[in-house]
């Protein structure tokens, strides 16, 4: 049954998406719409709560913003719940979602393995608002999660050095893709705000003003860790051979959980 799933969604997919990569670069109208139509069926079942689960297998599917995470989340995992196994991988790569659903290394991936979560990251959007991308493979790769009982988690990036509304409008992005097909959002984008705000001096962003520093990967492990476990991220305790200092451990621990607490990831 499920392979033949995966037979419908790449014959589908390369019909009617074919033509999505050029309209990043070429599209010359005011704005684009697309339809969301989830392309592998009609199904929206509930998610899957693994936070209890027995052993945490953790797939990141994304770009190069997930570099780096799997071995912070695992420390944070580890420092929490010592006797429980954790494997995290992260899928190399540097494609959107879009083009990772024609890519059957990466279906074969998520599919092939008894993962517990799946972050999904690297939706397409426009930071100036006036292009609208299809979400149809974010909503395929949620249903293929779940069809296998894995918890599907979308990862909206941080926003950009300067750019003070993207983390908002990449975050309501998600959500308008999780209310067509179910998932947990992690708020990302909404626990760098709040840090930059408290404290903007705090050096969350590489020197290209667009991926994540040491600290800012810190935060969104932060982030899918409370997301992952359920477990508050302002209860961990300081984590020595992670270079950065305890107040500010604490705080962006403090950070993630306030955030999640006003922004629910999860609605099992």
């Amino acid at each position: 049954m499920l392979k033949a799933l995966f037979v419908c969604v790449f014959f589908i997919f390369f019909v009617n998406c074919g033509g999505s990569h050029n309209q990043m670069t070429s599209a010359t109208s005011n704005e684009i719409k697309v339809s969301n139509t989830p392309i592998l069926s009609a199904e929206n079942i509930a998610i899957p709560d693994n936070s209890k689960a027995s052993d945490y297998n953790v797939l990141l599917l994304g770009n190069s913003h997930i570099s780096g995470l799997s071995d912070l989340l695992k420390s944070l995992i580890n420092k929490a719940l010592p006797d429980k196994n954790v494997y995290i991988e992260s899928a190399g790569g540097i494609d959107y979602l879009e083009e990772r659903l024609r890519d059957p290394i990466s279906v074969e991936l998520l599919t092939s393995n008894k993962w517990s979560h799946v972050i999904l990251q690297a939706q397409k959007y426009s930071q100036s608002g006036t292009v609208t991308y299809p979400t149809s493979a974010a909503q395929t790769w949620i249903q293929l999660a779940k069809s296998q009982n894995t918890t599907p988690i979308l990862f909206p990036e941080h926003p950009q050095k300067g750019h003070s509304r993207e983390g908002r409008q990449v975050h309501k992005l998600h959500l308008s893709i999780a209310a067509l097909q179910a998932s947990c959002v992690a708020p990302v984008g909404l626990a760098w705000d709040r840090a930059l705000t408290l404290q903007p001096e705090l050096k969350l962003h590489a020197h290209d003003g667009n991926h994540a520093a040491f600290t800012g990967a810190f935060l969104t492990s932060l982030v899918f860790y409370e997301v992952i476990t359920g477990m508050s991220a302002d209860l961990l305790p300081y984590i020595a051979n992670i270079d950065i200092e305890k107040s500010t451990q604490d705080f962006l621990g403090q950070v993630a959980s306030a955030t999640i607490l006003e922004n629910v990831a999860c609605k099992y």
